[in-house]
């Protein structure tokens, strides 16, 4: 079993699956950029973070309103990693503020953030519509129904660079 590691109590990260084309890494994965991925020596990161959400999960999702600095460390990571002409993928959902009828604009944020403070390029924005997502806010969508399922998340892909070729 893996021991935690000093910086967060997380295990550290630990190679889950291997290939000719690529790795798949298990764990924490600030501690896996620090201690083992060198610079600039990345193609593609895919990643779903836990989404900034409004009531505490489990596995310990971060707040919407704290979300964009949350993530800070995990962008300068990743921007660090990427070869110039590295990509970055983001899966990450939408929030409702409590008590409204009305959406967090954290993920769009977190966009804006990550391609003005770290220099990432918007390349392309895709939606995933999930039909079998249970209907949320509740109370919005199947209590006072004046609002539709929130059925879609945020796929972004972004680069380090574009050039033209």
């Amino acid at each position: 079993m893996s021991q935690p590691s000093e910086s967060n109590g997380h295990p550290p990260a630990r190679l889950f699956h291997s290939t000719g084309r690529g790795k798949i890494f298990l764990g924490d994965s600030l501690s896996l950029f620090r201690d083992k991925i060198q610079p600039k020596s990345v193609d593609l990161i895919m990643t779903s973070p836990p989404f900034g959400l409004v009531r505490k999960k489990d596995y310990g999702n971060v707040d919407a309103h704290n979300y964009v600095n949350w993530f800070k460390p995990f962008g300068a990571a990743f921007h660090s990693a990427l070869k110039p002409t590295g990509s970055l993928v983001i899966d990450i959902g939408g929030a409702w503020i409590s008590g409204q009828p009305t959406r967090s604009l954290y993920h769009y944020e977190l966009l804006i953030m990550l391609c003005r403070e770290f220099g990432f390029h918007l390349a392309q924005e895709f939606f995933w519509w999930n039909p079998a997502r249970l209907p949320t806010p509740a109370e919005w969508v199947t209590g006072r129904r004046i609002r539709v399922n929130d059925a879609v998340n945020c796929i972004w892909h972004e680069g380090n660079s574009f050039q033209n070729n």
